[in-house]
């Protein structure tokens, strides 16, 4: 059975081949990235103890006087402030001291000090008029483009907004200006309302697989609040902490030591689109790469059922 969807915040075509999961080309072998065990690795520029193998720290969270989570600036940036065309920061932020930490084993206090680094260097980013953008990504394992093994997001603050925010940002104005609602707020009531994408309904953030997406088995996190991503309370961090470490757990009892990618899409700094848009986290297993449908038609085919990613997934 095909089925041609659209995804209600980027407008993206997606067509639902669930059959193709079972193709040949799943049964081709492909170098599966082991899990790492040693907490320490000594040549490890991440490690706690190697902090003179990293660059200049930019910020840190301790517990009991030791570093939990720390930022330093990225010795290989995408950009610089040197650059007048395409100016920012680009910064590293090292998830855990934990060599063989990941999003799948991390603890709740792990989780909570990072999601505190998060607002902490996008507050100090925003600082600098030039700026436009903050974005906020992860790489988990090669598949998805990470070049340490040590868990790490990113952080750059850029003199544009990236073009895939601004066609949700443009998606949901054109919606509000139309229907004279919001988007995100009508996505969020349909999707409990319907129940059965959802993942988990958290008091201020909502979980589902979405109903259409260009990237197979994605997970969407959606703010039910009309905040920006820097007034996060404390509740709220602790609130998200806890969800994403449970879905992490049951992502890896579904996926095992898998790649993914994970982005957070902001506001842009200089735009006020919070009556018509909404703070989200996109979490994008790296299973498949796009062919040359995909790439030729701009259209997007998923062969993972979202129904069926959310009952595998979900939790209380």
């Amino acid at each position: 059975m095909k089925e041609l969807r659209v995804d209600s915040i980027t407008n993206d075509l997606v067509i639902l081949a669930y059959d193709r999961a079972k193709r040949p080309l799943d049964k081709v072998k492909v170098e599966i990235e082991e899990e790492i065990t040693n907490e320490y690795e000594k040549e490890c520029p991440f490690c706690r103890e190697n902090e003179n193998l990293t660059t200049e720290e930019t910020s840190r969270i301790e517990i009991n006087n030791k570093w939990i989570t720390r930022s330093v600036y990225n010795k290989y940036p995408i950009i610089d402030n040197l650059n007048e065309c395409i100016y920012g920061e680009h910064e590293v932020i090292i998830d855990t001291y934990r060599h063989n930490g990941s999003f799948f084993n991390m603890s709740y206090e792990e989780y909570e000090a990072l999601f505190k680094m998060y607002k902490d260097r996008y507050q100090a980013l925003k600082e600098d008029k030039k700026i436009e953008y903050i974005t906020i990504f992860k790489n988990f394992l090669r598949k998805a483009g990470a070049s340490l093994a040590h868990p790490h997001s990113q952080i750059m603050s850029l003199s544009l907004i990236p073009p895939e925010v601004k066609n949700e940002i443009s998606v949901a104005k054109e919606y509000y200006e139309k229907n004279g609602n919001c988007l995100y707020e009508n996505i969020i009531s349909n999707e409990i309302k319907e129940k059965k994408r959802i993942i988990h309904n958290g008091s201020k953030f909502l979980v589902i697989a979405p109903y259409a997406s260009k990237y197979s088995g994605e997970i969407r996190i959606f703010f039910k609040e009309k905040i920006r991503f820097e007034e996060i309370s404390e509740e709220d961090i602790k609130e998200l902490s806890i969800i994403v470490k449970k879905l992490f757990e049951n992502i890896y009892n579904v996926n095992g030591y898998s790649p993914f990618n994970m982005c957070i899409h902001t506001h842009p700094l200089k735009c006020s689109s919070e009556k018509y848009f909404n703070v989200h986290i996109h979490i994008i297993p790296r299973k498949f790469n796009f062919g040359g449908f995909e790439v030729g038609s701009d259209m997007y085919v998923s062969s993972s059922e979202p129904e069926a990613l959310a009952q595998k997934i979900k939790f209380d």
